[in-house]
């Protein structure tokens, strides 16, 4: 609620008029109105700065009762009087097409509304016409608080109500609401404070006249639209889960397609890799085929070489072979335990021997004498290795660099 109300309705000789129907000559209680609502006289205050109103000329009732009665009793004898336009009757509903909710009488208030919305998926539906009525009969219907709720006007025993949502100067958060179960229509006022305190009767009734002041918040006849609502609705329903049926199939197919690519892409991957291997064989077969063809000619060249006493015998490889004077076998300077120059003793013949059989490999008479300082001790005379002075148990000594192949040593 807001101020002082500045009530421009008035009741003379039983008929409402504005305070803008009045003369000049027609101020204060010159007028001959009445408060439309508790029937004390009211005086007409046509003053040059302030707005021209009615007024209680004494105490009074409640003034915005008083504005709203005399608002629903002007509207009440303007349909008495004239003929009424009634706006075509459309109802608006969303189609969900993710769900489906049936529309009941239960419900339909939340599933259906009289003016259009900026949802997505809004469709509407005209019931009714544009049409105009005479009405036969209209009364006011007061609320508990003793202001008025609603007109209700019949025709050919059909009813109607209207509520009059007033301008937000008088009520500013007022909330219309259909009139028990019947046909309701609003009266959109709101935003016309300065146009009705300044109308007059002729003004007042063009406002009523015109039908985009009117707005429907219920009817019975909207029952008649549920079954083509439903109707669309599970038609919607159904044509978005053939669609999600479709994309959930082309996202199957696709992830066939993908897992079909895959396998297709591991499989190439396979053979590459059983490829490779096979390369890698046929390479290894090939190396040891020329290893073999290495080792046979090598074995040719030591044979001959090797027939040769006291000369060193070294392969392509760089290996160096040796002669077991015991068995005869030709084999390379680690299978065996002594050697000088490519003739020695093999580990097999060297494993086969007693203590008491083994005999070391004669060695040349060194003349003893003293180390000389800082002189290199030569070259081993068993198998031609370096030789390295070294300190034992017993005292510096003279050793091969072979050991324990060689065990060749002088003491110092």
């Amino acid at each position: 609620m807001l101020g002082e109300v500045k009530n421009p309705f008035g009741l003379r000789n039983g008929i409402h008029i504005t305070v803008n129907d009045l003369s000049e000559n027609e101020r204060g209680l010159a007028c001959n109105c009445v408060c439309p609502l508790c029937k004390d006289l009211f005086e007409a205050r046509l003053g040059n700065i302030r707005i021209h109103h009615f007024a209680h000329s004494g105490e009074g009732c409640d003034e915005i009762a008083s504005y709203l009665m005399g608002l629903y009793g002007f509207f009440r004898d303007f349909i008495l009087s004239h003929e009424c336009t009634l706006p075509e009757l459309i109802i608006y509903y969303h189609v969900d097409r993710r769900r489906y909710v049936p529309v009941t009488a239960d419900n339909y208030k939340d599933q259906i509304c009289f003016y259009p919305t900026s949802d997505e998926d809004i469709r509407s539906i005209t019931l009714k016409e544009e049409v105009r009525i005479r009405f036969e009969s209209a009364e006011i219907v007061l609320a508990k608080n003793g202001r008025p709720e609603a007109v209700v006007a019949a025709f050919h025993g059909k009813s109607v109500a209207f509520v009059i949502a007033p301008p937000d100067t008088v009520c500013k958060d007022f909330m219309a609401k259909p009139y028990k179960e019947m046909a309701t229509l609003e009266i959109l006022l709101y935003d016309k404070a300065d146009i009705i305190s300044r109308a007059n009767t002729e003004k007042m009734n063009g406002i009523f006249s015109d039908s985009e002041n009117f707005l429907w918040l219920s009817s019975p006849v909207v029952s008649s639209a549920f079954d083509r609502i439903n109707k669309e609705r599970e038609e919607a329903y159904r044509a978005y889960q053939i669609e999600l049926e479709k994309i959930r199939v082309q996202q199957e197919e696709a992830r066939k397609r993908q897992e079909e690519l895959k396998r297709k892409a591991e499989e190439k991957r396979q053979q590459e890799f059983e490829q490779q291997q096979k390369e890698l064989q046929k390479q290894e077969e090939q190396r040891r085929i020329d290893e073999a063809k290495r080792d046979e000619k090598d074995k040719r060249l030591v044979e001959e070489q090797i027939k040769a006493p006291n000369q060193l015998v070294v392969d392509s490889r760089g290996r160096r072979w040796i002669q077991c004077k015991n068995c005869g076998r030709i084999a390379t300077a680690d299978e065996f335990w002594t050697y000088q120059w490519n003739r020695g003793e093999c580990k097999e013949c060297g494993r086969n021997k007693t203590q008491t059989e083994f005999t070391p490999i004669p060695q040349r008479e060194v003349p003893r004498r003293e180390p000389i300082a800082n002189k290199e001790p030569g070259m081993c005379p068993w198998c031609g290795s370096k030789l390295l002075n070294k300190h034992g148990k017993n005292g510096p000594f003279i050793g091969c660099s072979s050991f324990p192949k060689c065990r060749y040593s002088r003491s110092l």
